[in-house]
């Protein structure tokens, strides 16, 4: 198993799939229901492993549904968009990197991005400027591919089945492995499909929402027990009222704009927030030093201050 997800791997790697690193959370609950730790969550091989199957399973199935002409539930990812690939032509620079020419952005374009960032202390921001422009895969009756996987043919196939989209591509390949012919399966699922992909999309955006919601509730109950206390962070995020900072644990906070050193601040997005006269910038990805200044568990949100060895660094 460990021999054949390598090749699968490999193979991944040839088809110029772009190996974008994600955050997430692992939150340790006590036995009173209060959250008492947040740790990164990592894979280990064994996942991969498992990951690597699963993607060929999801793979067989669609390309058996496009193959028969068949309606089917399609799992896709459609390219970025034009606006977005263009602003990292503009960003990517400012981070010393130069973005890839192209007529049309595709994923070796973003695989060659990450690939000349990764060692480099500007890899994170590089990651999550590739990252942020990319689309939200969704579900379509369609068979549209997936970029971030160059795959042609993906659905959402394999066990365990905890997906509504999965159920509804078992019942259709049932169908097909029982021996019923196109005209009664179009007949059967042509509408089917199209309602299950437009619902299921929907249904999945709820989810996430609620599913971050619930979990930055847990964080910033963490956090409470934390509060008046120094972390290192880096910058997550950058808008014009501030910028958000992660901690290594995955525990991310707000500074505000208006407990900066004051002075007159210019926005320029996504990347930085800059002093207009002393020239001290807060940038995607950039190490600071913060205090974690207050939280509020019903909302999920955290405060934080700089440290202020940091501002006296930056003055």
């Amino acid at each position: 198993m460990n021999e054949l997800a390598d090749k699968l791997i490999a193979k991944k790697k040839l088809r110029h799939a772009p190996e974008i690193e994600t955050a997430e959370s692992r939150l340790i609950i006590g036995e009173d229901g209060i959250c008492c730790d947040v740790q990164p969550r990592e894979r280990g091989k064994s996942e991969r492993i498992i990951e690597e199957f699963m993607l060929t399973a999801n793979e067989a199935a669609a390309k058996l549904a496009k193959d028969k002409k068949v309606p089917f539930v399609y799992r896709i990812h459609e390219a970025p968009p034009e606006a977005k690939t263009e602003a990292l032509h503009e960003i990517l620079p400012k981070y010393g990197f130069e973005c890839p020419h192209f007529s049309e952005f595709k994923p070796a374009h973003a695989a060659k991005i990450l690939e000349e960032a990764r060692g480099t202390d500007k890899f994170e921001a590089v990651n999550m400027l590739v990252l942020r422009s990319m689309a939200k895969a969704k579900y379509s009756h369609e068979p549209l591919g997936h970029f971030g996987l160059v795959l042609d043919d993906y659905a959402h196939f394999t066990s365990p089945i905890r997906r509504y989209p999965d159920l509804a591509i078992h019942r259709i390949i049932t169908d097909i492995l029982a021996g019923y012919n196109n005209e009664w399966l179009n007949k059967r699922y042509e509408g089917f499909a199209v309602n299950a992909a437009e619902r299921s999309s929907a249904a999945e955006l709820r989810a996430v929402t609620i599913e971050r919601e619930c979990e930055d509730c847990y964080k910033a109950e963490y956090m409470k027990a934390h509060i008046g206390e120094s972390f290192t962070a880096r910058i997550s995020g950058v808008t014009e009222f501030g910028f958000y900072a992660e901690l290594p644990n995955t525990v991310e906070g707000l500074v505000h704009i208006r407990t900066l050193p004051e002075g007159e601040y210019d926005y320029s997005e996504p990347v930085s927030l800059t002093e207009k006269f002393s020239g001290v910038s807060y940038t995607l990805g950039q190490t600071v030093q913060v205090i974690c200044a207050a939280v509020s568990v019903s909302d999920g949100t955290i405060d934080f201050v700089l440290d202020d060895d940091e501002q006296e660094d930056n003055i």
